[in-house]
């Protein structure tokens, strides 16, 4: 019985708990049901967060933006081509400032570098050991931009160019631009000068000296109306201050009271240019000028008188100049007899016959006119060169010129120039059926004397020079001839100069010959327009392009 009993509780308390298992998922599904609601508030309140967060989309796109590659390719190509314009523009910025600043790393583009010192220039500029000033009348806007001379199509701003070099190259030298509208008083300074705008002023402590436009320039009109511009600039400025350093000038006496044919203008340009002084007097009326060592007398027309020739004769004998000194005469065949000059050459073995010397041979003369000979530097007394250093040496149109003796007392005669071999002589009496004889006619002879002073022998010389026209301006600033060295030459025996460091000869080159190379205007457009502007604007163009496209990657 107890054992039916206990199955049976056994069995009654199985029952419960199958119950309460099987009633389980009911509850557990009622409580489900009863925490929805709860988590649909609880999602409830999640929303407004979640719009919130929905409302700045903007915000965080930006921030994606900025720190996506896209952005960072983008920016990089952007600073890359900003930071390439500000190098180039400040590379331009400082290769203008070092332009002006060193203007020898400037590019000659110029025909014949004429913006270029010479050699003669550079060894003038090494020698200046003193502070000198070189004045520009004009201003420095002006000479850059060609605006003075204008009209007759020169570049003035050759002037401003060489002279800054010269002040690049040598620290004494400084180099200053003078409005004389503005400064009226600096022209009051030099009131004998007549300064106009376009004069250059070279000063040192010891002189001055002007250079004009027409020492810098010269302007040519052709019989076809044509225009001919040539600059002598570089030789103007290395003249000039060649001049204002030397310690002494030899002075150079023009006789003006005979009607003289030659034009000196040439001729006292090249002196100026070597360290002469000029000076005009007339011999008839006038005292010689103190200090003159050389007298040049070009072509008179007219004879002199006693008192003139005595003159002269005290001049050459003077035992209170110290210093050699010379006479210059200059002939032409169509002079008239004049007897009492005649005499006094004749006296220091020269005689000047009225006769032309022409030349027979084709090769040795020029322009088609075979009185326009070639002479042959002699070598019996040597100048301050050689004879072979001259080149072509012309003596157009020239007397021949005789030697009576070759020694007599202290005088001696020597020819310093003679004509080719092929030539001879015509006068008035020369008829066609003529045959001259031809041999090597004197152009050139020097008479020489000395003069003793105290302890010192001085050189007293007569030059007679046979052929005016050697001393042309078209001869002497012609390159082909060797006559404006020569006449340098002459010119420093004469007065005893012996100081050969530099020669200056004055060189003419023509500045507006049509070729390839570039004016100032194409200089002009070739550095601000393609350099400044265009290249610039060329790598900001490409720039954009790289970086639109970058932009998409």
């Amino acid at each position: 019985m107890n054992t039916n009993m206990d199955d049976k509780d056994q069995i009654n308390q199985t029952e419960p708990e199958e119950a309460s298992a099987q009633t389980a998922p009911e509850e557990n599904t009622a409580s489900a049901e009863t925490a929805k609601p709860e988590e649909a508030k609880a999602e409830a309140a999640k929303e407004p967060a979640a719009q919130e967060k929905e409302s700045k989309p903007k915000k965080s796109a930006v921030k994606e933006y900025f720190t996506s590659t896209k952005f960072k390719r983008g920016g990089i190509s952007t600073a890359f081509t900003a930071g390439f314009l500000v190098v180039i523009i400040l590379l331009n910025v400082v290769v203008s400032l070092l332009g002006q600043r060193f203007p020898s790393i400037n590019i000659d583009l110029t025909k014949n570098n004429m913006n270029t010192l010479s050699e003669q220039a550079i060894k003038v500029v090494d020698k200046v050991k003193e502070p000198v000033t070189i004045s520009i009348m004009a201003t420095e806007e002006q000479t850059r931009n060609d605006q003075i001379l204008a009209g007759y199509g020169l570049q003035y701003s050759q002037v401003g160019t060489l002279a800054a070099k010269m002040a690049e190259r040598n620290s004494n030298i400084k180099v200053e631009y003078i409005d004389l509208v503005k400064n009226p008083t600096f022209a009051n300074t030099y009131k004998d000068d007549n300064l106009t705008t376009g004069d250059i002023v070279i000063k040192s402590s010891k002189r001055h000296r002007v250079l004009t436009y027409t020492e810098l320039f010269d302007v040519q009109y052709g019989q076809d109306g044509s225009t001919n511009t040539y600059s002598m600039v570089d030789s103007a400025l290395a003249s000039g201050l060649n001049t204002v350093i030397s310690d002494t000038l030899p002075v150079v006496a023009f006789d003006t009271g005979h009607g003289e044919q030659l034009d000196t203008s040439a001729y006292k340009q090249l002196l100026t240019s070597n360290n002469f002084e000029n000076k005009d007097f007339n011999l008839l009326t006038d005292e010689i000028p103190e200090k003159a060592q050389l007298i040049v007398i070009g072509c008179p027309t007219t004879d002199y008188t006693d008192e003139e020739i005595k003159k002269l004769d005290d001049f050459l004998s003077s035992t209170k100049l110290a210093g050699d000194r010379s006479l210059l005469l200059t002939f032409h065949p169509s002079q008239k007899s004049m007897p009492k000059l005649a005499s006094f050459l004749a006296e220091w073995g020269i005689q000047v016959p009225q006769a032309y010397i022409v030349e027979s041979d084709q090769s040795k003369y020029y322009t088609n006119d075979p009185s326009y000979i070639l002479s042959n530097v002699g070598t019996d007394i040597t100048l301050n060169s050689k004879s072979t250093d001259y080149g072509y040496f012309s003596t157009p149109q020239s007397n021949p010129i005789e030697i009576l003796f070759q020694n007599k007392g202290t005088k001696s005669t020597h020819s310093l120039a003679k004509s080719n071999t092929t030539t001879y002589l015509i006068d008035n009496n020369t008829k066609e059926t003529d045959t001259p004889e031809k041999k090597a006619y004197n152009t050139i002879v020097l008479s020489q004397d000395t003069v003793t002073s105290g302890d010192k022998t001085y050189k007293a010389n007569v030059i007679a020079v046979g052929s005016t026209g050697m001393f042309d301006v078209q001869i002497l600033g012609a390159s082909t001839f060797g006559n404006a060295k020569y006449a340098v030459d002459l010119s420093k025996y004469a007065t005893g100069t012996s100081n050969t460091d530099t020669e200056i000869t004055t060189t003419s080159q023509q500045t507006n010959v049509a070729d390839i190379t570039l004016g100032t205007q194409a200089s002009k457009i070739l550095g601000v327009g393609v350099f400044t502007i265009l290249i610039p604007l060329l790598i900001a163009i490409a720039g954009i392009v790289v970086f639109r496209k970058r932009r998409h990657l």
